[in-house]
């Protein structure tokens, strides 16, 4: 395995501060210059590297103004954001109104439709969404001690025909959390008025994206199979931790990685992608797409990396899916000494590859007390001084450890049995929550069996030598790709969800709604055709992987 005394502080600190030299808007020139610089360093690594240059839709916010008018005049430092709607040049006056966390009864309550709407919290894209459907004229975001940065467009990557109406029809601004609370007791205290304007640059430009290939060296390679690694480029402001710490570890963990090709049983791909903050993850949406086949037939598992190494990050969370969640569990547990917290992934970070049935491990790793990235996440503050290289070197440590183990143990360690009791259980909740409108009960069989089918897959896997790796391994891909797309998508393989939260098992989801309803209501009804469709996608994924799990134990 990775000598993971042989990550170097000297070196990681060294790709960091270059990366950290340029603002990476989407689709700009410091972009473009860092691209050429990761991908020189890749090649003098003796990866097969290459400059992929796509379109991407890309939306640059500009300056804005806020100024109340009234009942006192007052001027607002403020923000606007990526994917919002700007202003003329001469602005917008509108009244004020406070909507509470911005929910659709929120806006209803504070009668926002035709104004402007005081709203806790990040601007997000569920925010956009809400006040477009609110018909509010747009909002102000209570955001962080410093005012966040944020993309907030619902579309996920580059907006189609069918989704561009998707997109948001309303002004977005935030506010420091300071002037939001005193924005808000002015609100509680009677009517408001106020004026702005927004400058927001949106609309098709050429964007980069860095992939480098490693070929794998060991005598049993598996052709055609690699372990995906990836993390964005572009960046708000210099970005030195989000995400210049995450492409100095991938760098970092290619150099260690280029020293192991003898070792190497899958090939490791190392992907920087743009698009990230300023195009709703357009080009690891626009690579799923283009490269689908290929991605399908070969990759193994995406491991993604977002802002590592900062000051004071000792708490340890990331994004995980049940069969991959060990894997990463293990690393923190030697490389730090602490408990991870491995939660479900969720609709961030590049996760564009769900659809194909990849499984997904990772993200960022290392957080605040508060659970939080740092007060400087999406600010100008993002800077080299909040990277500690001692952090830098743990966070890299378990990168190394995690994509070591992925391209050179023979037996992916992923753990499909953890995967199957999960999904039992998401359908079995489903099942209750249905209220016997629509019967789940074949469905729940179904997963019970997949799951005993996985249990004696795993004990056979620990058992398995080298022959019967690539067997097994065929079979953990042909698991994936017919269980997670039903476990995690509502659009399945060749789309791509909104970027809203979906929650597990979306094809299940109108049981939620259900619970509760009159079974012979008309919603319930309506639910009930949904639900019995959702259900047919998920019965058919159980059967596909059941036979997967069987064909593979009958030749072993």
């Amino acid at each position: 395995m990775v000598d993971l005394d042989a990550v170097s502080a000297e070196t990681l600190t060294r790709y960091n501060t270059a990366i950290a030299q340029w603002t990476r808007l989407s689709g700009s020139a410091d972009e473009r210059s860092a691209a050429e610089y990761v991908a020189g360093e890749l090649r003098a690594l003796g990866l097969m590297t290459q400059v992929i240059l796509h379109d991407a839709y890309i939306s640059l916010p500009g300056p804005a103004t806020l100024r109340v008018t009234s009942p006192r005049a007052q001027e607002l430092f403020c923000i606007t954001h990526s994917m919002g709607r700007p202003t003329s040049p001469g602005g917008v006056t509108a009244e004020l109104v406070y909507a509470g966390r911005g929910s659709l009864a929120d806006y209803a309550a504070a009668g926002a439709a035709g104004k402007m709407a005081l709203v806790e919290g990040r601007a997000t894209p569920q925010h956009a969404v809400n006040a477009t459907r609110a018909g509010a004229l747009g909002i102000v975001a209570i955001s962080g001690r410093h005012a966040h940065e944020m993309c907030c467009s619902p579309v996920w990557g580059n907006p189609s025909h069918s989704t561009m109406g998707e997109l948001p029809h309303a002004h977005l601004l935030s506010v420091h959390q300071a002037d939001g609370e005193a924005l808000r007791a002015l609100c509680q205290a009677g009517r408001v008025e106020v004026a702005f304007t927004a400058a927001v640059e949106t609309g098709w430009t050429k964007t980069p994206i860095v992939v480098g290939d490693l070929a794998a060296g060991h005598p049993q390679a598996e052709p055609g199979k690699y372990v995906l690694f990836s993390g964005h480029l572009d960046s708000w402001y210099v970005g030195a931790m989000d995400n210049g710490s995450a492409n100095a570890t991938m760098l970092e963990v290619a150099r260690l990685m280029s020293a192991r090709r003898g070792a190497m049983r899958r090939a490791l791909r190392i992907a920087f992608w743009s698009g990230h903050s300023h195009g709703r993850y357009s080009s690891s949406a626009w690579y799923a797409d283009s490269h689908w086949a290929d991605l399908r037939a070969g990759c193994a598992i995406h491991v993604n990396i977002d802002s590592v190494g900062a000051v004071d990050a000792d708490d340890f969370g990331t994004n995980s899916m049940p069969e991959t969640a060990q894997v990463a569990v293990d690393a923190v547990r030697e490389v730090a000494d602490a408990q991870l917290d491995a939660h479900r992934v969720g609709r961030n970070s590049d996760q564009s590859f769900w659809g194909l049935g990849i499984p997904s491990l990772l993200g960022s790793v290392s957080r605040q007390r508060d659970h939080s990235l740092g007060w400087w996440w999406h600010t100008p503050h993002d800077t080299l001084d909040k990277i500690d290289p001692v952090r830098l070197v743990r966070d890299a440590k378990i990168f190394a450890r995690v994509i070591g183990r992925l391209c050179e143990e023979a037996v992916l360690p992923l753990d499909y049995a953890a995967s199957a009791a999960d999904l039992r259980a998401g359908i079995e909740l489903a099942a209750r929550q249905a209220g016997g409108v629509v019967d789940l009960g074949p469905v729940v069989e179904e997963a019970t069996r997949l799951e005993g089918l996985c249990r004696r897959l795993m004990e056979a896997a620990g058992r398995a030598g080298d022959a019967a790796a690539p067997a097994i391994n065929a079979c953990y891909q042909a698991l994936g790709h017919a269980l997670i797309p039903v476990g995690y998508t509502a659009a399945g393989p060749f789309a791509h969800d909104a970027a809203l939260e979906t929650g597990f098992l979306p094809p299940l989801r109108p049981a939620r709604r259900l619970e509760g309803l009159d079974p012979g209501s008309d919603e319930a009804k309506f639910l009930a055709v949904d639900l019995v469709r959702g259900r047919n996608a998920v019965a058919a994924a159980l059967r596909q992987a059941c036979a997967a799990a069987e064909a593979c134990l009958s030749g072993l």
